[in-house]
């Protein structure tokens, strides 16, 4: 892309990459696209299917102007790469708080992107889930069993890409009974669509890879469901059945009202079940936890 856009003229010598470029590209890969400066129209894109970038001034992101992409949204949620992430970016004064980083991506709620991303204006490419139309592959219907092979667990989505509904541990067995290019759709023990690559066939791997042990934990998804009981089969709490603790720590991160606990929400598991802790909340998936 850096190529591309040298190429065509549209990297500014003294304040990096022209906004029209990124027109230049859709109308180059012949990508549909929405341009607007209405924050809530962009994130009703992202919700459907498309990729936003977003130019932002001086707040959260940059102290000048800058390009982050909005990749997805969970729950009230926002996914973010930051093409100048460095540690420490969010630990400053004006930041602390307002995001928090997971591996390569930035999670930030919709209320502190509004209020302090200083967004002044979004370029929504569509993202077709399916392959290029001369190439799409026949939908595939069956139905049989695979068991789950991801020592972090494997995210179950409303669709092919799309958003996360729920979450699988290692070891887990599936019934699938659609495939679709590399997603697999499954009914059981949860309704929804898995990535193809992550699951394997009739001999079922160990089911948990690693050894968990009562004590503090802190919470590395994004948001990390609270459930009833040991296992995905059990009901999700709401934030009104969190403890005290964790609303505190969930409205710290900008989420008073998030339905589980936040990315850096410190919790203590007081029993252990296979890789699922006790809270005083309810329980967690540990695999989506690191030890304190």
């Amino acid at each position: 892309m850096a190529d591309l856009f040298v190429k065509y003229g549209y990297r500014s010598a003294n304040n990096g990459t022209y906004w029209s470029a990124f027109r230049a590209v859709a109308d180059e890969f012949n990508i549909g696209y929405t341009e607007t400066s209405d924050i809530q129209k962009a994130l009703d894109l992202l919700r459907n299917n498309n990729y936003v970038v977003a130019s932002v001034g001086n707040g959260l992101f940059t102290t000048g102007g800058h390009f982050i992409v909005l990749v997805g949204i969970e729950g009230n949620t926002i996914k973010v790469y930051d093409p100048y992430l460095y540690s420490g970016k969010f630990d400053t004064a004006t930041r602390r708080g307002k995001a928090t980083v997971s591996g390569n991506t930035v999670y930030v709620s919709i209320d502190n992107f509004k209020n302090f991303a200083n967004a002044k204006g979004f370029f929504c490419y569509e993202h077709d889930t399916d392959t290029p139309t001369n190439d799409k592959q026949p939908v595939e219907t069956a139905t049989y069993t695979r068991y789950v092979k991801a020592n972090g667990g494997l995210n179950v989505r409303n669709n092919p890409s799309g958003t996360r509904i729920d979450g699988l541990a290692n070891g887990t067995k599936v019934t699938v009974i659609e495939n679709n290019n590399n997603w697999s759709r499954i009914t059981s023990p949860v309704s929804g669509w898995v990535c193809s690559q992550y699951l394997v066939e009739n001999v079922q791997p160990t089911q948990y890879t690693l050894r968990y042990t009562t004590g503090k934990y802190k919470v590395t998804a994004s948001v990390l469901n609270v459930r009833f009981g040991p296992g995905t089969n059990y009901k999700m709490k709401t934030y009104k059945q969190l403890s005290s603790n964790a609303k505190l720590q969930n409205r710290q991160r900008g989420n008073a009202y998030c339905n589980g606990y936040m990315n850096g929400v410190v919790c203590t598991v007081t029993q252990v079940n296979g890789n699922w802790g006790l809270t005083v909340s309810g329980w967690i998936c540990l695999d989506y936890c690191r030890k304190y």
